[in-house]
């Protein structure tokens, strides 16, 4: 007798199962992957990209139909945006970029003047400007007094305007509409 068969106890007769046994699998909780199960399907494969192609086109098309009937349906003026400015001449020993006064325009009107003569836009003048060396007559000192003026909303369907101080257009000087839109208008009061 061998170690063995010494410390194996004697079970009796066992009986033989009715079917063969088969290995047990238990059943993973969800998330769980064994292993030695299926692998996961692949992902499905991407779109043709002949169908974003459609719809990038058909996008192009909307926007350009949204565009094209924008433009039709807009049936107002063009508008332009135009900085003016007031020189007048002043006396006095004055440094440039101070601050000062002009009686004569201070708190009066500058006036846009269509091509009809009627005013298109206006805004008023500031009550303080600044001192600058306009024509160099009394170098180091300032000569002229500057105002800035904005108008906006100007209707730029004239091919030439008038710009002046007050609301007559009796005094005022003329501009081209691309000199109003490129450099603006200045002019000069008291000089």
């Amino acid at each position: 007798m061998t170690q063995l068969d010494r410390t194996t106890p004697d079970v009796g007769a066992v009986p033989a199962p009715r079917r063969p046994l088969e290995p047990w699998t238990p059943t993973p909780p969800s998330g769980i992957r064994w292993l030695d199960a299926e692998p996961p399907a692949p992902p499905a494969p991407p779109r043709p990209a002949r169908r974003r192609v459609a719809w990038l086109v058909l996008a192009v098309v909307a926007l350009l139909g949204i565009g094209g009937a924008a433009a039709v349906l807009d049936t107002g003026p063009r508008t332009m945006t135009v900085q003016g400015t007031v020189l007048v001449a002043v006396s006095g020993l004055t440094l440039p970029g101070v601050p000062c006064t002009a009686q004569p325009v201070s708190g009066w009107t500058m006036s846009v003047f269509g091509a009809d003569g009627g005013i298109v836009g206006s805004a008023t003048v500031p009550r303080t400007g600044y001192a600058v060396d306009q024509w160099a007559t009394r170098s180091p000192y300032a000569d002229a007094c500057r105002f800035d003026v904005l108008f906006t909303d100007v209707p730029a369907g004239d091919a030439t305007y008038r710009v002046g101080v007050g609301r007559s257009v009796a005094d005022s000087q003329p501009f081209s509409r691309e000199q109003l839109e490129r450099t603006g208008a200045s002019i000069t009061y008291g000089r």
